[in-house]
């Protein structure tokens, strides 16, 4: 531990003075945008949530929609650590410590929506430590962030120590089985098990199916899969280099369309269901969808199409359409995520509640604009000071 933080902090000294005007400005603007977030969580805070558009009948919005993408973005990111560890596809390591980074911070970001949407955060961390039940999706659903976060700790930590050449075969050993570890832990506990917190409300006709589960495995690759190739994009203009190569662009175009393809095929299937359905709330949930969440729904399934068309062709698997195709998938998805917890909610359960309503207030946007830039923060600060790619010459033979 001892040594690993001395290299580190060797790397942040050299870091710091190669750090451009550029950055410090964009910092200047993220710190902006997190204290009006943060003005108004006071002010939510101290009122309640009255100031939101959130209500005792519509208690999910922005806040959870953001929640379950970042949660599946966290898990996606972590595929990137079972191509190199187990299919030996070494052309993606130079995106393999970011890729860690960005699970970490995207789990973080999520557990804030949780803590932003409860209203006083300490409640929030009543689950799992002081309310065990057990029984309970959101206990099972909470454990498994915490674990989590501690496996892509862990694993950004061994990462570190091989990129600094310190800790020897141990090192390499663990960061390879915490790679590999971290996807089917990702994917089959922590999102599948956010999936299943709707898939259990008998309730709600748009939420309840066992396929949900499996739904959020589809979109989680697939978002988490977009990012990292905006990454990887983005952090090559800024260093002037490629990070990657185009032929792993390429493989990376073909793996977001495949997630997109599995992706689609899930969300038309939800949509043909509900309409097709027959009951009452199936019919009204249509309704709602079709009309007032029109927009949203053909951002959702427009948006996928034209990503899926774009990454059929191989111009289209080069930067400028990778970087189309991938803000494509994340904003399809956002739209899904949206779509599918409001409108769950805006069915009457009994007809005396009338029609129900549901807009986010300036407050509530900002909140959680706010909650975003700290993770844009984060990681532009992390990926600034460790290490993220290749060995750093001579700190090995200093003994540092």
């Amino acid at each position: 531990m001892k040594e690993t933080l001395k290299a580190v902090l060797s790397h942040i000294r050299e870091s710091v003075k190669n750090t451009g005007k550029g950055f410090y400005v964009f910092v200047g603007i993220l710190i902006i945008v997190i204290t009006w977030a943060f003005i108004n969580y006071a002010q939510i805070f101290i009122t309640g949530h009255g100031m939101s558009g959130l209500s005792d009948v519509v208690p999910w919005g922005l806040y959870i929609s953001f929640l379950a993408f970042f949660i599946g973005a966290s898990a996606g990111a972590t595929i990137i650590g079972l191509l190199i560890y187990g299919f030996r596809q070494d052309d993606y390591k130079p995106m393999g410590t970011r890729a860690i980074l960005l699970a970490l911070v995207c789990i973080f970001g999520a557990t804030q929506f949780v803590m932003a949407d409860v209203g006083v955060p300490w409640r929030a961390l009543k689950v799992p430590f002081l309310l065990r039940n057990v029984t309970s999706m959101f206990f099972i659903s909470s454990t498994s962030y915490f674990i989590f976060m501690a496996l892509l700790s862990a694993e950004l930590y061994y990462a570190i120590k091989v990129t600094f050449g310190i800790g020897g075969e141990k090192a390499k050993k663990m960061a390879k089985w915490l790679g590999i570890l971290a996807v089917p832990f990702a994917l089959f506990v922590v999102h599948t098990f956010t999936g299943t917190i709707f898939g259990v409300v008998k309730a709600r006709e748009f939420w309840n199916t066992p396929l949900l589960p499996i739904h959020f495995i589809t979109s989680a690759l697939a978002s988490g899969f977009a990012i990292v190739i905006l990454i990887a994009i983005i952090t090559s203009k800024l260093k002037k280099r490629e990070i990657v190569s185009q032929k792993t662009f390429n493989h990376m175009g073909l793996l977001l369309g495949a997630f997109l393809t599995a992706t689609l095929f899930l969300d038309l299937t939800d949509y043909l269901i509900v309409l097709y359905s027959g009951t009452a709330e199936g019919m009204e949930t249509w309704h709602i969808l079709s009309e007032r969440y029109a927009p949203l729904l053909s951002l959702n399934i427009i948006g996928m199409i034209i990503a899926i068309i774009i990454l059929m062709f191989k111009k289209g698997r080069t930067v400028p359409g990778l970087f189309i195709s991938s803000l494509l998938t994340i904003v399809a998805i956002m739209a899904y995520r949206i779509n599918l917890i409001s409108v769950g909610q805006l069915v009457p359960l009994y007809p005396e509640m009338g029609t129900l309503h549901y807009v986010p207030s300036v407050p509530e946007i900002s909140v959680a604009l706010g909650i975003v830039a700290l993770m844009v923060l984060l990681y532009m600060i992390f990926a600034k000071i460790l290490p993220m790619e290749k060995t750093v010459t001579g700190l090995a033979d200093k003994g540092v």
